[in-house]
């Protein structure tokens, strides 16, 4: 049942995203950003219901899983992308953003969800829903930062080469690309820090080890590193192309890492349901 709910979620994004895509292609139809907007909401509704259904049905072991994960990164960054147009009030964003959403969600929209079984001791650990959330919403603050930084690169395309046609007119201004996209990446490292010290705390209580250069945890340090740096780098003036390329690379190696270590078999203990040689399974 929850598979359909998300079915039906990803139907109404496709649509939300018809509509970004004909308010971008022709702004001055309004109406259709604010349709997209509305069947946006409605689809992160919808996507929250499959969520709860699933959490009954499955007890929570799906989110261990890569379908999991983007499932939640999914709707994390769609309802981002909402509060974030309450700010900004950016509609032609929603162009990138919906179909990205789109596309994150599609590889869960096919086969089963994650079946019930034995719970893993790191579900029992009071911290792991919050790592859980915080790790996928700092994912998805990344990704909307991505959408951000591909707006800033086209746009300057278009200011370089003083064409100031069509794009030009339908892109915001360089100068609010490059601050929001900054603001991204400053809450998605803030998120992405909290799951770092929760995950660390729950390892430490899991594994007896906070640290066990597990590859899994030495990606999340190289990532955390690269995103730190990002923040470090502003103060000491990096902004614009550089800015938005960094960010660019640093979502792909994120996103890379993310899928390599949940389908190559064995490289992590993180893998599958949170499973590994040193994890105790609570019956």
């Amino acid at each position: 049942m929850s598979l359909e709910l998300l079915r039906l979620a990803a139907a109404l994004y496709a649509v939300a995203a018809a509509g970004y895509l004909l308010y971008f292609a022709r702004p001055r139809h309004t109406l259709a950003a604010r349709f997209g907007g509305w069947f946006l909401s409605g689809a992160v509704v919808v996507h929250l219901a499959a969520i709860g259904l699933a959490c009954k049905e499955f007890g929570g072991l799906e989110w261990f899983t890569l379908r999991g994960g983007f499932v939640l990164t999914a709707v994390l960054l769609a309802g981002t992308y909402l509060l974030v147009q309450r700010f900004y009030h950016l509609p032609s964003v929603g162009a990138f953003v919906t179909p990205l959403t789109l596309i994150i969600l599609l590889p869960t929209l096919f086969g089963e969800g994650g079946a019930p079984g034995e719970a893993p001791a790191a579900l029992k650990h009071p911290a792991i829903t919050l790592h859980i959330m915080t790790a996928s919403l700092g994912v998805a603050l990344f990704g909307l930062a991505f959408g951000v930084a591909v707006m800033y690169l086209l746009q300057e395309r278009e200011v370089k080469g003083k064409r100031f046609g069509a794009l030009f007119s339908r892109l915001p201004p360089l100068d609010s690309l490059d601050k929001l996209t900054d603001r991204l990446v400053r809450l998605g490292f803030l998120s992405f820090t909290v799951a770092a010290i929760l995950g660390a705390v729950i390892a430490r209580s899991v594994w007896k080890s906070a640290w066990s250069w597990d590859p899994q945890q030495v990606s999340t340090l190289l990532i955390w590193l690269l995103y730190g740096g990002m923040v470090q780098a502003r103060h000491l003036g990096w902004h614009g192309r550089r800015y938005a390329l960094l960010t660019l690379v640093g979502f792909a190696l994120l996103m890379g890492s993310i899928v390599t270590l949940r389908t190559v078999p064995g490289i992590t203990m993180h893998a599958g349901e949170y499973k590994g040689p040193r994890a105790e399974v609570v019956r």
